[in-house]
């Protein structure tokens, strides 16, 4: 499985690859399918393993379709990140197997555009400033 370089970081929507995708898609489902084949095939935990596994595929194939979109919209970047974040949460708790680091290239989205951060970040400030005036003013 290729592994971007550890300079290499996921700060919006559209820096995840397919290839990131896959490569967290496939950590996955190999890291699932070693824990299942240790709970077995019967039994409530058995269950539990499949219908993780469904979601994690499941969750996988649709940031697949979402990162495909040549030209996503805000809503579909938005979703890129719920996406990546879900995964990324579900393979944090696997950082240890395999020799996998998770600042490697599961590492977290800041924002979904660039634009868009910079616009909330001016808001935020402005705010900040226009309360900072307020306690200040005599």
């Amino acid at each position: 499985m290729p592994n971007p370089s550890p300079e290499r970081t996921l700060t919006y929507a559209r820096d995840v690859t397919r290839e990131d995708v896959r490569a967290l898609d496939t950590f996955l489902y190999r890291q699932l399918e070693r824990v299942s084949d240790q709970v077995g095939e019967t039994g409530e935990t058995a269950f539990a393993m499949r219908a993780l596994i469904s979601l994690v595929s499941n969750s996988a194939a649709f940031l697949d379709a979402l990162v495909q979109v040549e030209q996503p919209e805000a809503w579909q970047q938005r979703m890129i990140v719920t996406e990546w974040q879900r995964l990324r949460g579900t393979a944090k708790d696997f950082n240890h197997c395999d020799g996998y680091d998770q600042d490697r290239w599961w590492n977290e989205i800041r924002h979904y555009d660039a634009a868009e951060e910079a616009a909330e970040q001016a808001r935020i400030r402005r705010i900040t400033d226009a309360v900072e005036d307020d306690t200040v003013s005599p």
